[in-house]
């Protein structure tokens, strides 16, 4: 039996219900949930303006967006569909000369059809719509444009991506044969033929290959989330610097499952080699533990990308209030999101109180140069703008030096309470030992290995 457009719209509806329920959880702080970071992007997390078309064998489900700048041009990510010779009209030619980018790496993929296409998928148009609902859900705010289509699945997929999909680039979508949910998933991908006569961006493409009743059963709304959501927090975890690039499935296997893995891997060698330095050379100069985290910076943080030693240089004619040209923290991890985090390390064989349990001169030493670094971005945010875009309102400090045992800490009962004493007395977000460093790493390993099963 055939699903209809109204089940399959009930059954999106119900989906990101759900879906947003178990993302809350997923997100929540120990112990009220596992404490993923909150990154993931799915049109079922904000009030989105779906497009499904429910073909003879499948469904297609989309999103399209535009991003603010002319991608088609230059920039993209996308693919562009064309013939030999081109069809590229020479003023976009002559643009990219004008700006020195042609012949050059511009993010735009240019495949070529090896015959003619039919004119209606060379324009992007989906033929054959008999039936169209469109539905707004109170609750998610999600709205959907379902229409019903008497073409293949197929036919629908070529037409959508302009031939780019089942005519000129075999990506392996999902049949009657594959497993009920299993997905074909494009994602922040734009796509146009050359002479720009349409375009489509689309920031979600899914392609499910059943168009059966029973593909689209509510009551497999809950399995198929948290099948989703699990996919989706491995897909962010693989890739910290966030969107900045499309993603195309291949077939049932996700481009980001071997990244994934491999992130994986590198945490657990991250951990034995901390772990191993700081049983064996304990005593070592900071440069020893800075080469060790600057080899492994899924230490410091596994969710962010690390930069080892920016430069943070004053403009001519300025200088700190204590006379630097340039400050250079000792890394600085920047967030999906455009939040980031500098972080100061001193090494582990640093006490951090004095006998009568007053904070040590290399504790202050240390906070010092976070205030620095905060002062500077907040007088000289244009410095570093382009780079570091959105800094100066999310921008967190962190200290990490000594060890977690009691000679570090002198006579002082609860260690970690004093720590959270000297965040307060210095004004700094993270006051962290390198067995921090060494115990969040371990944790965040159990938690992100716990997706590899569903992966």
């Amino acid at each position: 039996m055939a699903v209809t457009i109204e089940r399959v719209a009930e059954y999106l509806m119900a989906y990101a219900g759900r879906y947003r329920e178990d993302y809350a959880v997923a997100t929540m702080p120990r112990p009220r949930g596992p404490g993923y970071p909150a990154w993931v992007l799915s049109p079922y997390l904000h009030e989105s303006s779906l497009d499904v078309y429910v073909a003879s064998d499948g469904v297609v489900i989309a999103e399209e967006g535009e991003p603010p700048y002319q991608w088609f041009i230059a920039g993209g990510p996308a693919m562009k569909v064309d013939y030999e010779p081109t069809r590229t009209p020479d003023a976009v030619s002559e643009t990219l000369a004008s700006n020195g980018l042609l012949g050059k790496p511009i993010g735009i993929f240019r495949i070529v059809a090896k015959t003619e296409m039919p004119a209606h998928v060379w324009r992007g148009q989906v033929c054959g719509v008999v039936r169209e609902l469109r539905i707004q859900d109170k609750k998610t705010g999600i709205a959907a444009h379902v229409r019903e289509v008497n073409s293949s699945l197929k036919e629908v997929v070529q037409s959508l991506t302009f031939g780019a999909y089942g005519l000129i680039l075999d990506v392996h979508l999902p049949t009657q044969e594959s497993q009920f949910g299993e997905s074909h998933l494009t994602r922040n991908l734009g796509m146009f033929p050359a002479d720009l006569s349409g375009r489509r961006f689309f920031e979600h493409l899914e392609v499910f290959g059943h168009a059966d009743a029973c593909a689209w059963d509510t009551r497999s709304v809950g399995l198929r989330v948290q099948r989703d959501l699990r996919r989706d927090l491995a897909a962010v975890l693989s890739n910290p610097e966030g969107a900045r690039g499309g993603s195309v499935s291949l077939g049932s296997v996700s481009p980001w499952i071997e990244a994934y893995n491999n992130r994986l891997e590198h945490l657990e060698a991250a951990i034995s080699e901390l772990r191993a330095a700081l049983r064996f050379q304990g005593d070592a100069i900071e440069a020893v533990f800075h080469a060790v985290l600057e080899k492994h910076p899924l230490l410091l943080d596994v969710y962010g990308v690390c930069e080892s030693r920016p430069e943070l240089a004053y403009p001519p004619g300025y200088a700190s209030p204590i006379g630097k040209s340039k400050l250079q923290p000792d890394f600085l991890i920047r967030y999906p999101d455009e939040s980031y985090k500098l972080v100061e390390i001193e090494r582990p064989a640093k006490l951090v109180a004095t006998a009568q349990g007053q904070p040590r001169s290399e504790v202050g030493q240390a906070v010092f140069q976070t205030a620095e670094w905060k002062h500077f971005i907040k007088t000289h945010y244009q410095v570093v703008a382009k780079r570091y875009p959105g800094i100066q309102a999310k921008c967190r400090t962190a200290v990490v030096m000594s060890r977690l045992h009691q000679e570090s800490f002198k006579n002082i009962d609860d260690a970690r309470a004093y720590m959270g004493l000297m965040m307060e007395q210095f004004n700094i977000d993270e006051f962290l030992t390198f067995d921090d460093l060494l115990e969040r790493a371990c944790t965040a390993y159990a938690l992100i290995a716990g997706l590899r099963t569903q992966a």
